[in-house]
């Protein structure tokens, strides 16, 4: 589709949209806070004793991607509305995913067992306290889910590209097993959620939200460059460190993310808050491969990465400088076709 087709997003969409997610995450926050203890409650009882304040806050900001990137956001595109129950598989499903991201992070669990609790969990045996948590929550999740097999299914894959993420650790990890890892990893991680939906995306969905997480991943990546190299997690910003490669990457599944959007049956204005969303994640990457390219331009190798500082390699958000540049990018993000230069 041509640039000339469609409206463009104005500037003013874009703030507007924004702050709207601002206002919204706030409100989020103090609702989850006091809304978590009474869910929790009652599927494991002694929660208190093992969610701290830093989990709940982990828990808090899991719950807010998967719910305004992904499942709210494409409820509102197709004009449908989160039930009370949906919501709470939601929340129930943002608790289980970091306790099961650590089975595999922590190494709590070897991969036969992950495979045992996501096949069988009635029959499950805990080993810890960690896997008794996510073993109860996920038979909570199961009790509730719309279509049980395929959410079981999802998460045996969520497991397999978990699995194969290990091997990040290996530095001889070529740049292709690196890229499928990145988008697949992140893409299966987004439809565990749509599994929880009484309204699963369609295939035409599903082709946005490949490339969409693929992207995510990316951002997470990029601003998680000082932590990674200090853990000796190798990423493709940096490892291999082709940013002009990953900047066009960028563009290119930017494009194919507009015009698959703007050929789906809805309002313009929904397909626009849509693509507003979606691309707010992936501004903030392309702000952050930019300052990446920039300070690691002289640096030859990943150890090298190391010796340079938190403040040269995370991307600052919080200024108001940088907060108007990514206004501007989230803009062009949203308007972006190919044939069009970035700035």
């Amino acid at each position: 589709m041509h640039k000339n087709n469609r409206p463009t997003v104005s500037n003013y969409r874009i703030l507007s949209t924004m702050l709207m997610i601002y206002w919204r995450v706030k409100k989020q926050e103090r609702y989850l806070k006091n809304y978590l203890p009474n869910l929790l409650g009652a599927v494991v009882p002694d929660y208190q004793q093992s969610f701290s304040d830093k989990d709940i806050k982990r828990i808090t900001k899991y719950w807010q991607l998967a719910l305004n990137l992904v499942c709210d956001n494409i409820y509102k595109l197709t004009g449908r509305q989160l039930s009370e129950e949906e919501n709470k598989r939601i929340i129930l499903l943002s608790v289980f995913g970091p306790l099961f991201d650590d089975l595999f992070d922590d190494n709590i669990l070897n991969y036969e067992q992950i495979t045992s609790l996501v096949s069988n969990p009635e029959t499950y045996v805990a080993q810890n306290k960690t896997d008794r948590l996510a073993a109860a929550i996920y038979l909570e999740l199961l009790r509730r889910m719309p279509r049980q097999q395929q959410f079981i299914e999802h998460l045996q894959t969520v497991a397999h590209w978990q699995q194969e993420s290990l091997k990040q650790l290996n530095s001889n990890i070529s740049e292709a097993a690196l890229q499928e890892i990145t988008y697949k990893k992140s893409y299966f991680a987004v439809l565990i959620f749509c599994a929880v939906l009484d309204h699963y995306p369609d295939q035409k969905m599903l082709e946005i939200l490949y490339p969409a997480a693929g992207l995510m991943q990316l951002t997470n990546d990029a601003f998680d460059v000082w932590k990674d190299v200090h853990k000796g997690v190798y990423t493709l910003p940096n490892l291999y460190r082709n940013f002009e490669q990953l900047q066009q990457l960028f563009l290119n599944e930017t494009s194919t993310i507009n015009q698959r959007i703007w050929q789906l049956p809805y309002s313009v204005k929904a397909k626009q808050t849509f693509a507003i969303i979606i691309h707010s994640l992936h501004a903030m990457g392309w702000m952050s491969l930019g300052q990446l390219r920039q300070v690691t331009a002289g640096v030859p190798s990943f150890e090298g990465l190391k010796q340079l500082s938190r403040k040269e390699l995370i991307c600052d958000m919080d200024s108001f400088q940088q907060q108007l540049k990514w206004l501007r990018h989230i803009r062009h993000f949203t308007n972006y076709f190919d044939g069009e230069k970035k700035k």
